[in-house]
């Protein structure tokens, strides 16, 4: 899937401005992001994508 096509649903709140718009806004957990926005949200671990497994997180030990 291409970035332009990307969607991914917030887990953690973030401010960011959606693809085209200049100026940033607040996003909720439950929101749905798209496009680049979506593809940073998803690599910086503030959104997955809608179906798939989450991630398991590492555990020190």
């Amino acid at each position: 899937m291409s970035e332009d096509q990307m969607v991914a649903i917030v887990t953690v709140p973030f401010i960011g401005a959606p693809d085209g718009e200049v100026y940033g806004r607040e996003f909720a957990v439950g929101d749905e992001v798209h496009g680049e926005l979506a593809a940073v949200a998803i690599r910086e671990g503030w959104a997955e994508v809608p179906g798939q497994p989450k991630a398991k997180k590492k555990t020190e030990g």
